[in-house]
C-alpha cells in the first residue's frame, strides 16, 4: 500500500517510520510532510492508499487538510495525542485512529483493517464533510446532548441527533440503534463501547443487552423482575443488579 505520513514533529515522525518499517514492512512510504501546505502539494498530485494524519499541524488541522481534499480516494488513520474522550469521538465516526505513543499491535490492526477495506471495495467513498465537522466539534470539547453523532453501517454513514436515540441493543458483536420514527441502524461496534461514549449523556446500561436513553423512558414496572417501557412502546427487561442503579438515575434526572 502506498502510504503518506503527515506529522509536524520530526522526532515523532522518524520514530513512527521506524515502527512502520519494523512491524508493517509491506507499506510503501512514498513521502512525509510536517504541515498542511506541503501535504496538499503532494497529495493533490500523487495517488496513495493510506494516509497517517496528525491532528495538530502548524498551519491548520488534520480536519482542515481533509476538507481541502473532497475527492480523495485513500483511507485515513488519525494519529493523535488526545485523551480517551477525544478518541471516543473517532470511534463514533468509525474513523481509524492511533493514540500516541503508538502501540505496535494497534498499528498492525489498523493497517490490516485498511488492507481489508481496499480488497473488498471497488472504490472508496468520500466521507460527508458534515461528518468531519461533527468529529471536530467533539475534539474541541463542544459536544452536547443536542448535537449529532455519526453512526456507520456497512455501506453508509448516518449523522443522527443524540436526542433521537431511544435505546441501543446488542446484536452479537454489533449494536443496533433504535431511533425515533421507527428507524434502526446497525453498527459494527459493540454495546460496551457505546456505553463508554454515551455515559455522560443520559444513557445507562439497564441490562447486558440494552443501553437506554433516560429521556425516552415512559414507565418502569416491577412485574416480571422489572420492565422499562420506552417512548416507542418497546418493553425492555431490567437486570436484577442494574435495577437500583436505573431507578436512582431516573430519580436524579426527573426529580432533582
Amino acid at each position: 500500500m502506498k502510504t503518506f505520513i503527515v506529522e509536524d514533529e520530526i522526532n515523532v515522525r522518524k520514530g513512527f517510520l521506524k515502527l512502520i518499517n519494523m512491524f508493517c514492512p509491506h507499506l510503501e512510504v512514498i513521502g512525509e510532510a510536517e504541515n498542511m501546505e506541503r501535504s496538499l502539494h503532494v497529495l493533490k498530485d500523487r495517488d496513495i492508499d493510506l494516509l497517517f494524519l496528525d491532528i495538530n499541524l502548524p498551519d491548520g488541522s488534520g480536519f482542515d487538510l481533509l476538507h481541502q481534499l473532497p475527492n480523495r480516494t485513500f483511507h485515513t488513520i488519525f494519529v493523535t495525542a488526545y485523551d480517551q474522550y477525544a478518541v471516543n469521538a473517532f470511534k463514533i465516526g468509525a474513523v481509524d485512529y492511533l493514540l500516541k505513543p503508538v502501540s505496535p499491535d494497534l498499528l498492525i490492526k489498523a493497517v490490516d483493517k485498511v488492507k481489508n477495506l481496499l480488497t473488498t471495495q471497488l472504490s472508496i467513498p468520500s466521507p460527508d464533510p458534515t461528518a468531519l465537522d461533527v468529529m471536530q466539534t467533539h475534539l474541541q470539547g463542544n459536544f452536547q446532548p443536542t448535537e449529532k453523532i455519526i453512526l456507520k453501517e456497512r455501506d453508509s454513514m448516518h449523522i443522527i441527533p443524540i436526542q433521537d436515540i431511544i435505546y441501543c441493543s446488542a446484536d452479537g458483536s454489533y449494536t443496533r440503534f433504535h431511533l425515533t420514527q421507527n428507524k434502526t441502524i446497525l453498527t459494527s461496534m459493540n454495546l460496551k463501547e457505546y456505553e463508554k461514549i454515551l455515559d455522560n449523556y443520559d444513557f445507562i446500561r439497564s441490562h447486558h443487552s440494552y443501553l437506554i436513553n433516560l429521556s425516552h423512558v415512559k414507565e418502569l414496572t416491577k412485574s416480571e423482575g422489572g420492565i422499562i417501557i420506552m417512548s416507542d412502546q418497546a418493553s425492555l427487561p431490567i437486570s436484577t443488579r442494574k435495577k437500583s442503579q436505573v431507578i436512582e438515575a431516573l430519580k436524579d434526572k426527573f426529580l432533582s
